[in-house]
């Protein structure tokens, strides 16, 4: 299904092989696509759950409830109510954020945003590089707990960071963290407790 320009609102679920939207998408129920593309400047909105192969976002996505895909790409404004969970996510840009559970969770900080829930064997958030000179230090993305097995965070403001080797770099605000083995914290950073921790 594409849709070129103009605005449309689909009564109830949408089941289609592909959704390619550069308009307004407003989807009142259920969304189920292999692959899902927004594209720059266009607008979509599901209001209940999400099952996609691939979501790729540049523009605005408003996500009512679960999203469950294989990856997700999101370069654009992504605001989700729901779970978010995948084998690989990628995001950046404008981020307002429930719960995200994935394998691989790549993040890059270039506004500020929020998170409640950040869950991945592999967390990566790290600070946008202007021109390759100087990280942005403006823009912070505050999450409630961050928990994962190799995790390295920039710029978050944060209660909690657990896993198992833990880097703080540069920009962070963190109460607390909690490591199983490994523990390296960038001198720009604070935390005010650190624990060392075993998992069940």
């Amino acid at each position: 299904m594409d849709v070129q320009s103009g605005s449309v609102v689909i009564e109830g679920r949408l089941n289609a092989p592909y959704l390619v939207n550069a308009g307004e998408v407003e989807i009142t129920s259920t969304l189920e696509t292999t692959h899902l593309t927004n594209q720059k400047e266009a607008y979509l909105k599901v209001t209940d759950g999400v099952v996609a192969h691939t979501v790729n976002n540049a523009g605005i996505l408003e996500l009512g409830a679960h999203c469950q895909a294989e990856t997700i790409q999101s370069t654009g404004q992504l605001q989700a109510a729901g779970t978010i969970e995948a084998a690989s996510v990628r995001l950046e840009g404008v981020l307002q954020l429930h719960d995200v559970r994935a394998d691989q969770l790549n993040i890059i900080v270039t506004h500020n945003g929020s998170a409640e829930y950040l869950t991945a064997s592999d967390i990566n958030i790290t600070a946008k590089r202007e021109a390759l000179i100087f990280k942005d230090q403006d823009h912070s993305l505050k999450v409630d707990e961050i928990d994962g097995g190799h995790v390295y965070v920039e710029n978050i403001i944060a209660d909690l960071v657990r896993g198992d080797q833990v880097t703080i770099g540069p920009n962070c605000i963190i109460k607390v963290v909690e490591y199983t083995e490994d523990f390296k914290l960038d001198d720009q950073s604070d935390v005010l407790e650190l624990g060392k921790i075993t998992r069940d």
